[in-house]
């Protein structure tokens, strides 16, 4: 998956999860599934292909690091200009 695509999908992968912190935990699970598959049809993925870039990661600390800084860089700008 091209980098800026990635960074796109951790970033709302972290907003859906920081959702999640506010939902009820009967149907926490319910939701979760609403969000990822929302996720993934907005990213145009599936499962499989979300676990292989995590796994990626995983394996490639220099590259997570670099990648998590531009999510990070991502939110700071949509913080700023909420269109983005």
């Amino acid at each position: 998956m091209p980098e800026d695509e990635l960074v796109q999908l951790l970033y709302d992968i972290q907003a859906a999860e920081a959702a999640l912190q506010t939902v009820h935990s009967n149907i926490k699970d319910s939701v979760i599934t609403v969000y990822y598959d929302q996720i993934f049809e907005i990213h145009k993925i599936d499962q499989a292909i979300l676990y292989e870039n995590i796994k990626t990661l995983k394996t490639s600390p220099e590259k997570a690091h670099k990648i998590y800084k531009k999510v990070l860089d991502h939110h700071k700008n949509r913080v700023k200009d909420p269109k983005e």
